[in-house]
């Protein structure tokens, strides 16, 4: 099944449902369909976009957003189904979509090189990559680990709820969230299980892992901190929203948004609230640290540049387009600039230090 969303305010239809029912973990989960929004990966000096309408482009971002290519081409009437959240795997982009797997693309042309089938379902997480080695969520309820230059898989690992993030990866181990509710810990060499946790709502973004710890956020309203050798959890921080995108660890402190419109900082041994700041609507894309600024998206079109030691507010990016200009994709950042997917299917990239406005592309209305 395609999963096709129309601009405007119908793109955040299937937000609103997966939060009706997957979020409060009622029985509807299987059958929502799952949201979509604009995926960015960037290297060297080329944003990669999987925007809504289903393509992915290569952009210049040294000239202004300038199309490199588009998969299909815009003559093409192979149907456009690339809604997943796009990954650099050497000179390979790896990209999700909607009913035909998984796609391994040339950085340089966009040439297939190679394809991997999970039984029709969507794969809308942005792989992991490591060592040689892509991990795959889709929502045929399985993570598989393939060669990343050939596409063949290494090993599969079932679990029993479709998978919306990547995992995270330490000392060997993944650790993955799944939208039926659960942590998994698995051995990242063979996939075999080691431990899980079972958390009071679904799982829908990537883990943070570091001092011995894991951090995830859930659609129960909480952020979890789990020992991640064993599983035992070591405390818990409670919201008013639920936890959609996965926290950032940096420096000892976890941020993370929620869909109460806040951002919190969380010292990462206990737990305890260093500050809070309020957005102007619901936060559902990880946090971003770059040179000493955390830049946190939110639903009401800005792009919050804070200071991460007290969340005083630096500048604010508005897209200016309060329907179709939600912000609801990770920023991506490379020196003095800052990278935004929009909604609207824009891209705009900012100067890190104020914000201002450097340009903004908008590839789909591109001749």
């Amino acid at each position: 099944m395609r999963h096709r969303i129309p601009w405007g305010v119908g793109v955040l239809i299937p937000l609103l449902l997966a939060f009706l029912f997957v979020g409060a973990g009622c029985g509807g989960a299987e059958t929502t369909p799952p949201p979509i929004w604009p995926g960015l990966a960037l290297a060297d000096h080329v944003l990669y976009l999987a925007g809504l309408d289903g393509h992915v482009w290569a952009l210049d971002a040294q000239r202004n957003g300038q199309e490199i290519w588009r998969v299909p081409p815009a003559d093409s009437k192979e149907p456009a189904q690339f809604h997943g959240e796009p990954a650099i795997a050497g000179d390979l982009l790896l990209v999700g979509t909607s009913s035909q797997g998984l796609y391994a693309l040339d950085r340089l042309t966009g040439q297939t090189r190679w394809t991997l089938s999970t039984s029709g379902k969507p794969v809308l997480a942005r792989p992991l990559v490591a060592d040689g080695v892509a991990y795959v969520g889709s929502e045929d309820k399985k993570l598989r680990a393939v060669e990343a230059n050939s596409g063949r898989v290494l090993w599969e690992f079932p679990a029993d709820g479709w998978i919306w993030a990547a995992p995270a990866l330490m000392d060997g181990r993944l650790y993955l969230g799944a939208m039926d509710h659960r942590l998994y810990c698995l051995d990242a060499a063979t996939g075999q299980k080691l431990w899980q946790y079972e958390a009071g709502g679904a799982i829908a973004g990537t883990p943070a892992v570091g001092g011995g710890m894991v951090f995830f956020g859930s659609f129960d309203s909480s952020l979890y901190a789990l020992d991640a050798s064993t599983g035992e959890q070591k405390w818990s921080f409670r919201t008013e929203g639920w936890v959609w995108g996965g926290p950032l660890l940096q420096d000892e402190v976890v941020y993370f948004g929620a869909t109460d419109h806040n951002v919190y900082a969380l010292e990462a041994a206990t737990g305890s609230l260093r500050w809070k700041f309020t957005a102007g609507d619901l936060v559902r894309a990880t946090p971003l640290y770059h040179d000493g600024t955390l830049y946190v998206a939110s639903r009401d079109g800005r792009l919050y540049a804070l200071d991460p030691q007290t969340g005083q507010q630096k500048w604010s990016y508005s897209s200016d387009d309060p329907k179709t200009g939600q912000l609801l994709s990770d920023p991506v950042a490379a020196g003095d600039t800052v990278f935004v997917a929009i909604m609207n299917g824009r891209v705009a990239a900012l100067d890190a230090a104020s914000g201002t406005q450097r340009w903004v592309a908008n590839p789909a209305q591109a001749k």
